[in-house]
């Protein structure tokens, strides 16, 4: 019998696969379900730099460095005596108010309203600062007075495409106010799904903080904690969108776009499809935030003239809560390091942070290990390069997240083993620097651990990734943890009240007790005054 010859099949084959490969890359981005994909890239994390080396690499601290670009924001500029030779600065922010945001009045918040509800174990935050009143409860304090709050929410795949900080922030705005949601990049080399907002781009080279050597040298030190950047010329546009995947997405107000210019350019900001503006952009190193009041279903960047480097847009409103998701895979917060502290800066004094969360660790676990001394120390830098960068923030460093691995020999999964010690060291670091910790894994042991939300649907069955639905009951627990620190906070202050409103009623009946008394005394005077003149009255009259 004659041998078939399969070889042209398995050219074609691998032909077919090849040009499959490349076109997945060449789909632009599109919507489907109401959720949005990016371009796909399935080789980005294969792929090494012009050296041969993997392009993803792990930062060191290098706080030195640090110190040396924030000492550099605040030195004094020379003295000129002839004021008129000062060139006028570039602006910081461009602003364009098509409909100002109507004031609205401030509720009073009772401990009743804020306390959780139902019996759920509450796994508490943990405060470890030694200040009279530390940045946590200061945090709490904005809550409570129902002032303007964001949140940075740093962290690795755990929370990639919104998972958990989606939950989180509806929570939170549905209690306390605020609409959007938040900063979204402009573009990032891969491929994800986020529900929560709709973008869409194209005609930009989007880099990330993981792959430095792909990066062009004089954008390296550029990069904001949002861990990606987009550089576009003439043509290259972004589209965001908001979504009704939770109740307090639409509604957006207000609208920010972060970017700089090292050369004078011109953008096109749209709204809505319809209404849209120029901006000419100052050529300098300083982040610059176009800054738009309207309402805001869509908002569109293009630019028309120059290169423009480009972090993201925020869509946000309302007064309340605004929670950023910061999510960078493959990042056990190492890359923070690889972020321009500087401009860190100057976002933060834009957007203005009042907590960032640190949620890392996952994927640096080992079977059985016990020993994280080494990530300790790591984490105790990470956490002071947060504090420099973001320094009237609040600091929260989550716990790692319960894992369980498959036994190669029974094949049945079991606990990773080293949960309880990295947990362990992730406190002592907390502890150590003086900031807030909350325990992920104890939250997530609360609904019965990684093998009950693997049972449920709540988690991926690697038994190491949560879903959306895990996603959720995580950001329960944590809104239970901050609902109850909002609750104690409001019962001192209730507590407070009623003890002053006491002390008043007490100082009120003593001042009528005060009066009636001395009433008495003068009506006496007076009874007697009138008794001993009556008989010298009569005898006149005699």
């Amino acid at each position: 019998m004659k041998e078939r010859n399969y070889m042209p099949r398995m050219l074609w084959f691998t032909l077919a696969v090849i040009v499959g490969v490349v076109g997945l890359g060449l789909i632009p981005p599109f919507e489907l379900w109401g959720m949005s994909f990016e371009r796909v890239d399935v080789l980005s994390e294969l792929r090494a730099d012009d050296n041969g080396e993997e392009a993803v690499v792990e930062y060191t601290a290098d706080i030195e460095r640090l110190e040396e670009e924030l000492a550099s924001m605040s030195e004094a500029k020379p003295e000129v005596d002839i004021v008129d030779s000062l060139p006028e600065p570039a602006p910081v922010r461009y602003e364009w108010i098509v409909q100002e945001e109507p004031m609205v009045k401030r509720r009073q918040l009772t401990s009743a309203e804020v306390a959780p509800v139902g019996d759920a174990t509450v796994v508490s935050i943990e405060d470890f600062d030694t200040l009279e009143v530390t940045r946590y409860e200061r945090f709490i304090d904005k809550l409570a007075d129902m002032q303007d709050v964001r949140i940075a929410f740093m962290g690795d795949s755990f929370v990639e495409g919104d998972i958990l900080t989606s939950d989180l922030r509806d929570e939170l705005q549905t209690l306390l106010g605020g609409r959007g949601v938040g900063f979204v990049a402009c573009d990032i080399p891969f491929a994800t799904v986020r529900k929560s907002v709709k973008r869409t781009s194209s005609g930009w080279t989007a880099y990330s903080v993981m792959k430095p050597k792909s990066t062009p040298e004089a954008l390296r030190d550029r990069y904001f904690i949002s861990g990606y950047i987009a550089e576009g010329r003439s043509g290259a546009t972004t589209r965001w969108a908001s979504t009704d995947a939770f109740a307090t997405l639409d509604s957006c107000s207000r609208g920010r776009v972060l970017l700089y210019s090292r050369d004078t350019s011109r953008v096109l900001v749209e709204l809505n499809d319809s209404l849209s503006r120029e901006f000419e952009i100052a050529g300098d190193d300083h982040v610059r935030e176009i800054y738009v009041e309207a309402p805001i279903e869509a908002f569109r960047l293009k630019v028309l003239e120059g290169s423009v480097v480009c972090y993201g847009a925020s869509l946000e409103g309302g007064r309340g809560v605004t929670v950023d998701n910061f999510s960078v895979r493959s990042n056990n917060g190492h890359a923070i390091f690889g972020t321009g502290a500087t401009i860190n800066r100057q976002i933060d004094q834009m957007l203005g942070y009042d907590l960032v969360v640190l949620q890392y660790g996952l994927n640096i676990m080992q079977p059985g290990q016990r020993a994280f001394s080494r990530y300790r120390d790591q984490l105790c830098d990470m956490i002071a390069y947060a504090e420099r960068c973001f320094p009237d923030a609040a600091i929260l460093v989550l716990g790692v997240s319960d894992r369980w691995i498959k036994n190669e020999e029974s094949g049945v999964y079991e606990p990773i083993g080293s949960v309880d010690a990295l947990t362990s060291y992730q406190r002592a670091a907390a502890d150590s620097t003086h900031v807030a910790f909350w325990s992920t894994a104890d939250a997530m042991a609360t609904y019965g651990g990684m093998p009950q939300f693997v049972a449920n649907g709540w988690a991926a069955k690697d038994y190491t990734h949560i879903n959306f639905a895990g996603g959720r009951r995580v950001a329960e627990a944590l809104a239970r943890a901050l609902r109850t620190s909002l609750a104690a906070e409001l019962q001192e202050r209730e507590a407070e009240a009623q003890r002053i409103a006491e002390e008043a009623r007490r100082r009120e009946a003593e001042r009528q007790m005060l009066i009636d008394r001395n009433m008495g005394a003068a009506a006496i005077v007076l009874d007697s005054i009138i008794e001993g003149v009556a008989p010298v009255a009569n005898e006149d009259v005699e």
